[in-house]
């Protein structure tokens, strides 16, 4: 089964305007979580081909996974990171709030991560995930433009469907 999200997909190509390809080749493959996350981690990492549905295995490995992907995010070369934030919004688990927020806040981060972020904390708790988008709405492009997608009520955020 694959999930689309058709619902941040003019929201992804604009902040690919400002974010090169998301894996380089000095990304880092982080399989946190040991052997119990290794099947998911490698069909994050090695099996999907199609970028839609990179995010799926972590998805899928659900809210026993979040403290594995939390602790892989943490690190600013990981590969396919994005996805793996992106992931954290969609199993809607609040334990990884501290680290999405912690994401947001550090303005070391790449803008897109921090947007990524602030999406995934809306994504997990509606109250807080506005009260972020008020505070980052003149923020970088693309953290504002999630903001103010946040704040515009664009219900599309919270309903990925399937195929």
């Amino acid at each position: 089964m694959t999930l689309l999200r058709p619902a941040i997909a003019s929201l992804a190509l604009a902040a690919l305007l400002f974010a090169a390809v998301d894996a380089r080749a000095d990304d880092v493959d982080y399989r946190t979580g040991g052997k119990r996350f290794a099947k998911a981690w490698h069909a994050f990492y090695d099996l999907s081909d199609h970028e839609p549905e990179i995010d799926d295995p972590l998805i899928a490995a659900g809210r026993p996974m979040v403290p594995a992907i939390c602790e892989a995010i943490a690190h600013q070369d990981m590969k396919y990171r994005r996805y793996a934030i992106g992931a954290l919004g969609y199993i809607g688990d609040r334990k990884a709030v501290p680290t999405l927020v912690g994401l947001l806040e550090n303005a070391s981060e790449k803008a897109y991560f921090r947007s990524d972020a602030l999406l995934a904390i809306y994504q997990i708790d509606q109250p807080l995930g506005t009260r972020y988008a008020r505070q980052y709405r003149y923020a970088d492009k693309p953290i504002a433009m999630i903001a103010e997608a946040i704040l515009r009520g664009e219900r599309r955020l919270l309903e990925p469907t399937e195929e």
